[in-house]
């Protein structure tokens, strides 16, 4: 089997994640800071090729160094000011897309106990807990800027198929599995307690925001930016990690981090975020979401500021 990478695609896959463990440090949000940094040694460790053919290892490799450079811009221009790479990294690190949400989620999903026996061809069941999230989900509507909106998530079977006729089993199966599939798409999951009384504070502004991070000094190496002269006379590959840090900072759509702007950025990903738990006395599951509790905050803002004017 060939080499997983090459001495010179080494170096390179070296001084990206040496690029984005950098960049990373110097993102607005504390709880960022870190989930990003751990993300990115995770997907550069965790890949492992099998026995797969050279032609699809060389692909994959190319497209993981091109992942990596995409990820370094994104981050770049996150801590330029851009909203929308900003807000990535925002729903990344609390929950509402991407492989943290997916960790969560897969506590929410039914656990038969350990002495039943599951056929392979058993439908897929929801827990309780997951049902209630479901309602509450349905009734607090919440913002869906990530996640599809949920008017129902029952289970609809047709008991004949179009010729009039008995639905076939696997029709059936499948049509259970595509439910299945678009409740877990459609699932807002919840955030621990401390974290989303965490988020809640810095959405309300009780957390004040310290600002940006100061940006250390590059030192004058070979590791440092490349000037343009060696840029146009071909002596930096233009994949570089300098090019794309350099690139990245040139973007139109670049603004200054307030603490309004980082306010507002954190109330967009709190008005998704529910939290859970359980209620002893009404044995029941209580659910809370962050849109409510801005609302709520906006409502009081307003009356105060009517008090005030009278």
């Amino acid at each position: 089997m060939p080499p997983l990478f090459t001495n010179q695609q080494c170096n390179e896959a070296r001084h990206l994640l040496r690029a984005i463990l950098r960049e990373s440090t110097y993102l607005p949000d504390q709880q960022a800071r870190l989930y990003i940094a751990t993300h990115a040694l995770a997907r550069f460790r965790d890949y492992t090729p099998g026995h797969k053919p050279d032609n699809v290892l060389t692909q994959r490799r190319r497209l993981q160094l091109d992942n990596a450079r995409k990820a370094l811009s994104e981050l770049r221009r996150a801590n330029q000011g851009e909203l929308k790479p900003l807000l990535k990294v925002l729903h990344l690190t609390y929950a509402r897309i991407g492989k943290r949400r997916h960790e969560i989620l897969r506590d929410f999903q039914y656990k038969p106990p350990s002495h039943v026996d599951i056929k392979p061809d058993t439908p897929p069941k929801l827990s309780p807990q997951h049902i209630a999230l479901l309602d509450s989900q349905r009734i607090a509507s919440p913002p869906t800027v990530v996640r599809p909106l949920l008017r129902s998530w029952s289970l609809k079977m047709p008991k004949t198929n179009s010729w009039e006729r008995p639905l076939p089993k696997k029709r059936a199966a499948k049509i259970v599995r595509d439910w299945y599939a678009d409740v877990l798409e459609r699932t807002v999951v919840p955030l621990p307690i401390a974290e989303w009384e965490r988020l809640r504070d810095l959405a309300l502004g009780k957390i004040e925001f310290q600002g940006p991070t100061p940006r250390r000094p590059m030192p004058a190496s070979k590791g440092s930016f490349a000037s343009p002269l060696e840029t146009a006379l071909g002596l930096v590959p233009l994949n570089s990690p300098d090019l794309v840090l350099s690139n990245a900072g040139n973007s139109i759509h670049a603004r200054k981090l307030t603490a309004r702007s980082m306010r507002r950025c954190w109330a967009t990903v709190f008005a998704q975020c529910p939290v859970m738990s359980w209620d002893a006395k009404s044995q029941k599951w209580s659910i809370q979401w962050g849109g409510d509790i801005l609302n709520q905050a906006k409502i009081a803002n307003s009356t105060e500021a009517a008090l005030d004017k009278t």
